[in-house]
């Protein structure tokens, strides 16, 4: 698995009808605070984008970009939420704008979020402003290109875990919020919707001492499930990237199902039983999570998503989207 200069690059082509998104995510030292930020090009949960598509093959993701932050107090219950399509954007090899928030690596090596967003209420209405900063520093940097629909004679969707195993530093002045912890990056482009090759996926990331270990479960929209996992170990002079067999963990377990009625599951060693701590994030198709787990005898807490793009792609949730979502 050799690294790709790709996700380094913030201009990146973009297909058509295609989408890139660049992802971070922070869990302070104590486990009670948390944070996700996306920054699309091609907003894959667009409505907008959603009826470009629809009308032909000619739609533009520039005009598409959008956004997305939540900051958890998984202690509290709490949840702070913005997701914006903009439409001032810029980008070039060093740094991507969208709307007022920014992405850029520094020559220090660390990857700095400025984010100037307004969060989003019921119907899409915006309120208080989110203003602050969120500085990753990565152990080692990888990126390989992973190819997440590889069963296809071409694969149309890519994942480049660029910093799986990191450091962050969140500072906000509004909300007045500092925490240091955990941190990850990675990012995922394609040429088509998400929903056009995938039924579902379970993804979790965890850290095992100085390693990480990621799960990448798809289920193709076929029906089909495709179950992988990595190792990343970015202690050894040359990092190195193991590819996990299946058969190193059980099958995946069933976590509760959320209050909307989302499945989600992990898998852990054999003989162990996950358990799910936190519930950050419920939506009608996605939710959000930390898991206790256990990889190799190690107990870890894993960052878990559970994402159903068949309930996504149904009328009922599609009419739901406007309401969670604003635009400037």
């Amino acid at each position: 698995m050799i690294p790709d200069p790709t996700p380094l690059r913030f201009d990146t082509p973009v297909a058509p009808g295609g989408y890139a998104w660049w992802y971070l995510d922070g869990v302070s030292d104590d486990g009670a605070l948390g944070f996700t930020i996306i920054l699309f090009v091609g907003s894959v949960f667009s409505p907008r984008y959603a009826r470009a598509r629809a009308r032909g093959p000619a739609a533009d993701p520039e005009q598409h970009c959008a956004v997305n932050l939540a900051i958890y107090d998984a202690k509290q219950r709490t949840r702070v939420w913005a997701l914006t399509e903009h439409g001032q954007f810029a980008r070039d090899a060093e740094h991507l704008r969208v709307g007022a928030s920014t992405i850029r690596w520094h020559d220090d090596g660390s990857l700095v979020v400025e984010i100037d967003e307004r969060r989003t209420k019921f119907f899409g209405r915006r309120g208080a402003p989110l203003r602050g900063r969120v500085r990753l520093r990565p152990a080692a940097m990888f990126g390989p290109r992973v190819e997440l629909d590889h069963w296809r004679a071409q694969p149309r969707h890519r994942w480049y875990p660029v910093a799986p195993h990191a450091r962050v530093d969140f500072e906000f002045d509004q909300p007045a919020l500092s925490f240091s912890g955990s941190g990850y990056h990675d990012v995922n482009e394609g040429d088509e919707a998400l929903e056009a090759a995938f039924d579902s996926w379970s993804w979790s990331r965890c850290e095992l001492g100085r390693e990480s270990v990621i799960l990448y479960d798809v289920v193709a929209s076929n029906g089909v499930a495709h179950a992988r996992a990595w190792r990343f170990n970015p202690a050894d002079p040359a990092p190195t990237i193991e590819v996990i067999p299946e058969t190193a963990f059980g099958p995946a377990q069933a976590l509760a199902t959320t209050r909307w009625g989302v499945a989600r599951s992990i898998r852990s060693d054999p003989g162990h039983t996950p358990r799910l701590l936190h519930t950050l994030e419920d939506t009608p198709f996605y939710s959000r999570n930390l898991v206790e787990v256990q990889y190799g005898g190690r107990p870890a807490t894993a960052v878990h998503e559970s994402l159903s793009l068949r309930r996504f792609a149904a009328a009922w949730v599609r009419g739901l989207l406007p309401f969670k979502i604003a635009t400037d």
